[in-house]
């Protein structure tokens, strides 16, 4: 009988201010093509903590290809990760269903993100990843509205608690060009 995977990931984002910190962004070559490509991270903290993982600090991983362009898009996301350093609890279905609540929203659901082949990160998609940067999944028209300041996700460890995390985050216009979550000025 196949095994059904579950993972469900709570995240609040609340309006915060950070001010003098960014992205770190670092260009990168694929190895096989030889084309180059951009790697933005952003490192959070635990607040609580992994009870069976490592202590390194949770990374949000943003793959990009800012040369990449779409119609009316700028650059294009390749691959993201929200990397725990945690096995994540999965037992029902071979995505996971993220919940989230954007500021003093209410509560949202997010079905078929994927994981890592290591059961260590969360994958995110293009969709995600604009409500991540600004609040809303549609692509972001730059100036339009505010963007997200504060992250904060919990994960439940595989037999074990709920890991929970947070992510300052700084002005996202760079990174979302980059990415492709915003029209082309």
């Amino acid at each position: 009988m196949r095994t059904m995977l579950r993972l469900t990931v709570l995240i609040c984002v609340v309006a915060t201010t950070v001010y003098g910190q960014e992205w770190q962004a670092t260009t990168k070559e694929d190895p096989l093509s030889g084309k180059p490509y951009m790697t933005y991270t952003r490192t959070g903290k635990f607040l609580t903590p992994p009870s069976n993982g490592g202590r390194t600090s949770p990374t949000i991983s943003l793959r990009c290809d800012p040369s990449a362009h779409n119609g009316r898009l700028s650059g294009k996301l390749i691959a993201g990760f929200i990397i725990m350093n945690a096995i994540l609890d999965l037992e029902n279905g071979d995505k996971s269903t993220v919940q989230y609540r954007l500021d003093d929203g209410k509560l949202q659901t997010a079905h078929g993100l994927g994981y890592s082949t290591d059961f260590q990160a969360i994958s995110l998609d293009d969709m995600f990843v604009n409500n991540l940067l600004w609040g809303h999944m549609i692509t972001h028209k730059p100036h339009s509205s505010d963007q997200v300041h504060k992250v904060v996700i919990g994960v439940q460890e595989h037999l074990a608690g709920q890991v929970v995390m947070q992510f300052d985050m700084p002005d996202a216009e760079r990174v979302g060009a980059a990415c492709g979550t915003e029209y082309r000025k």
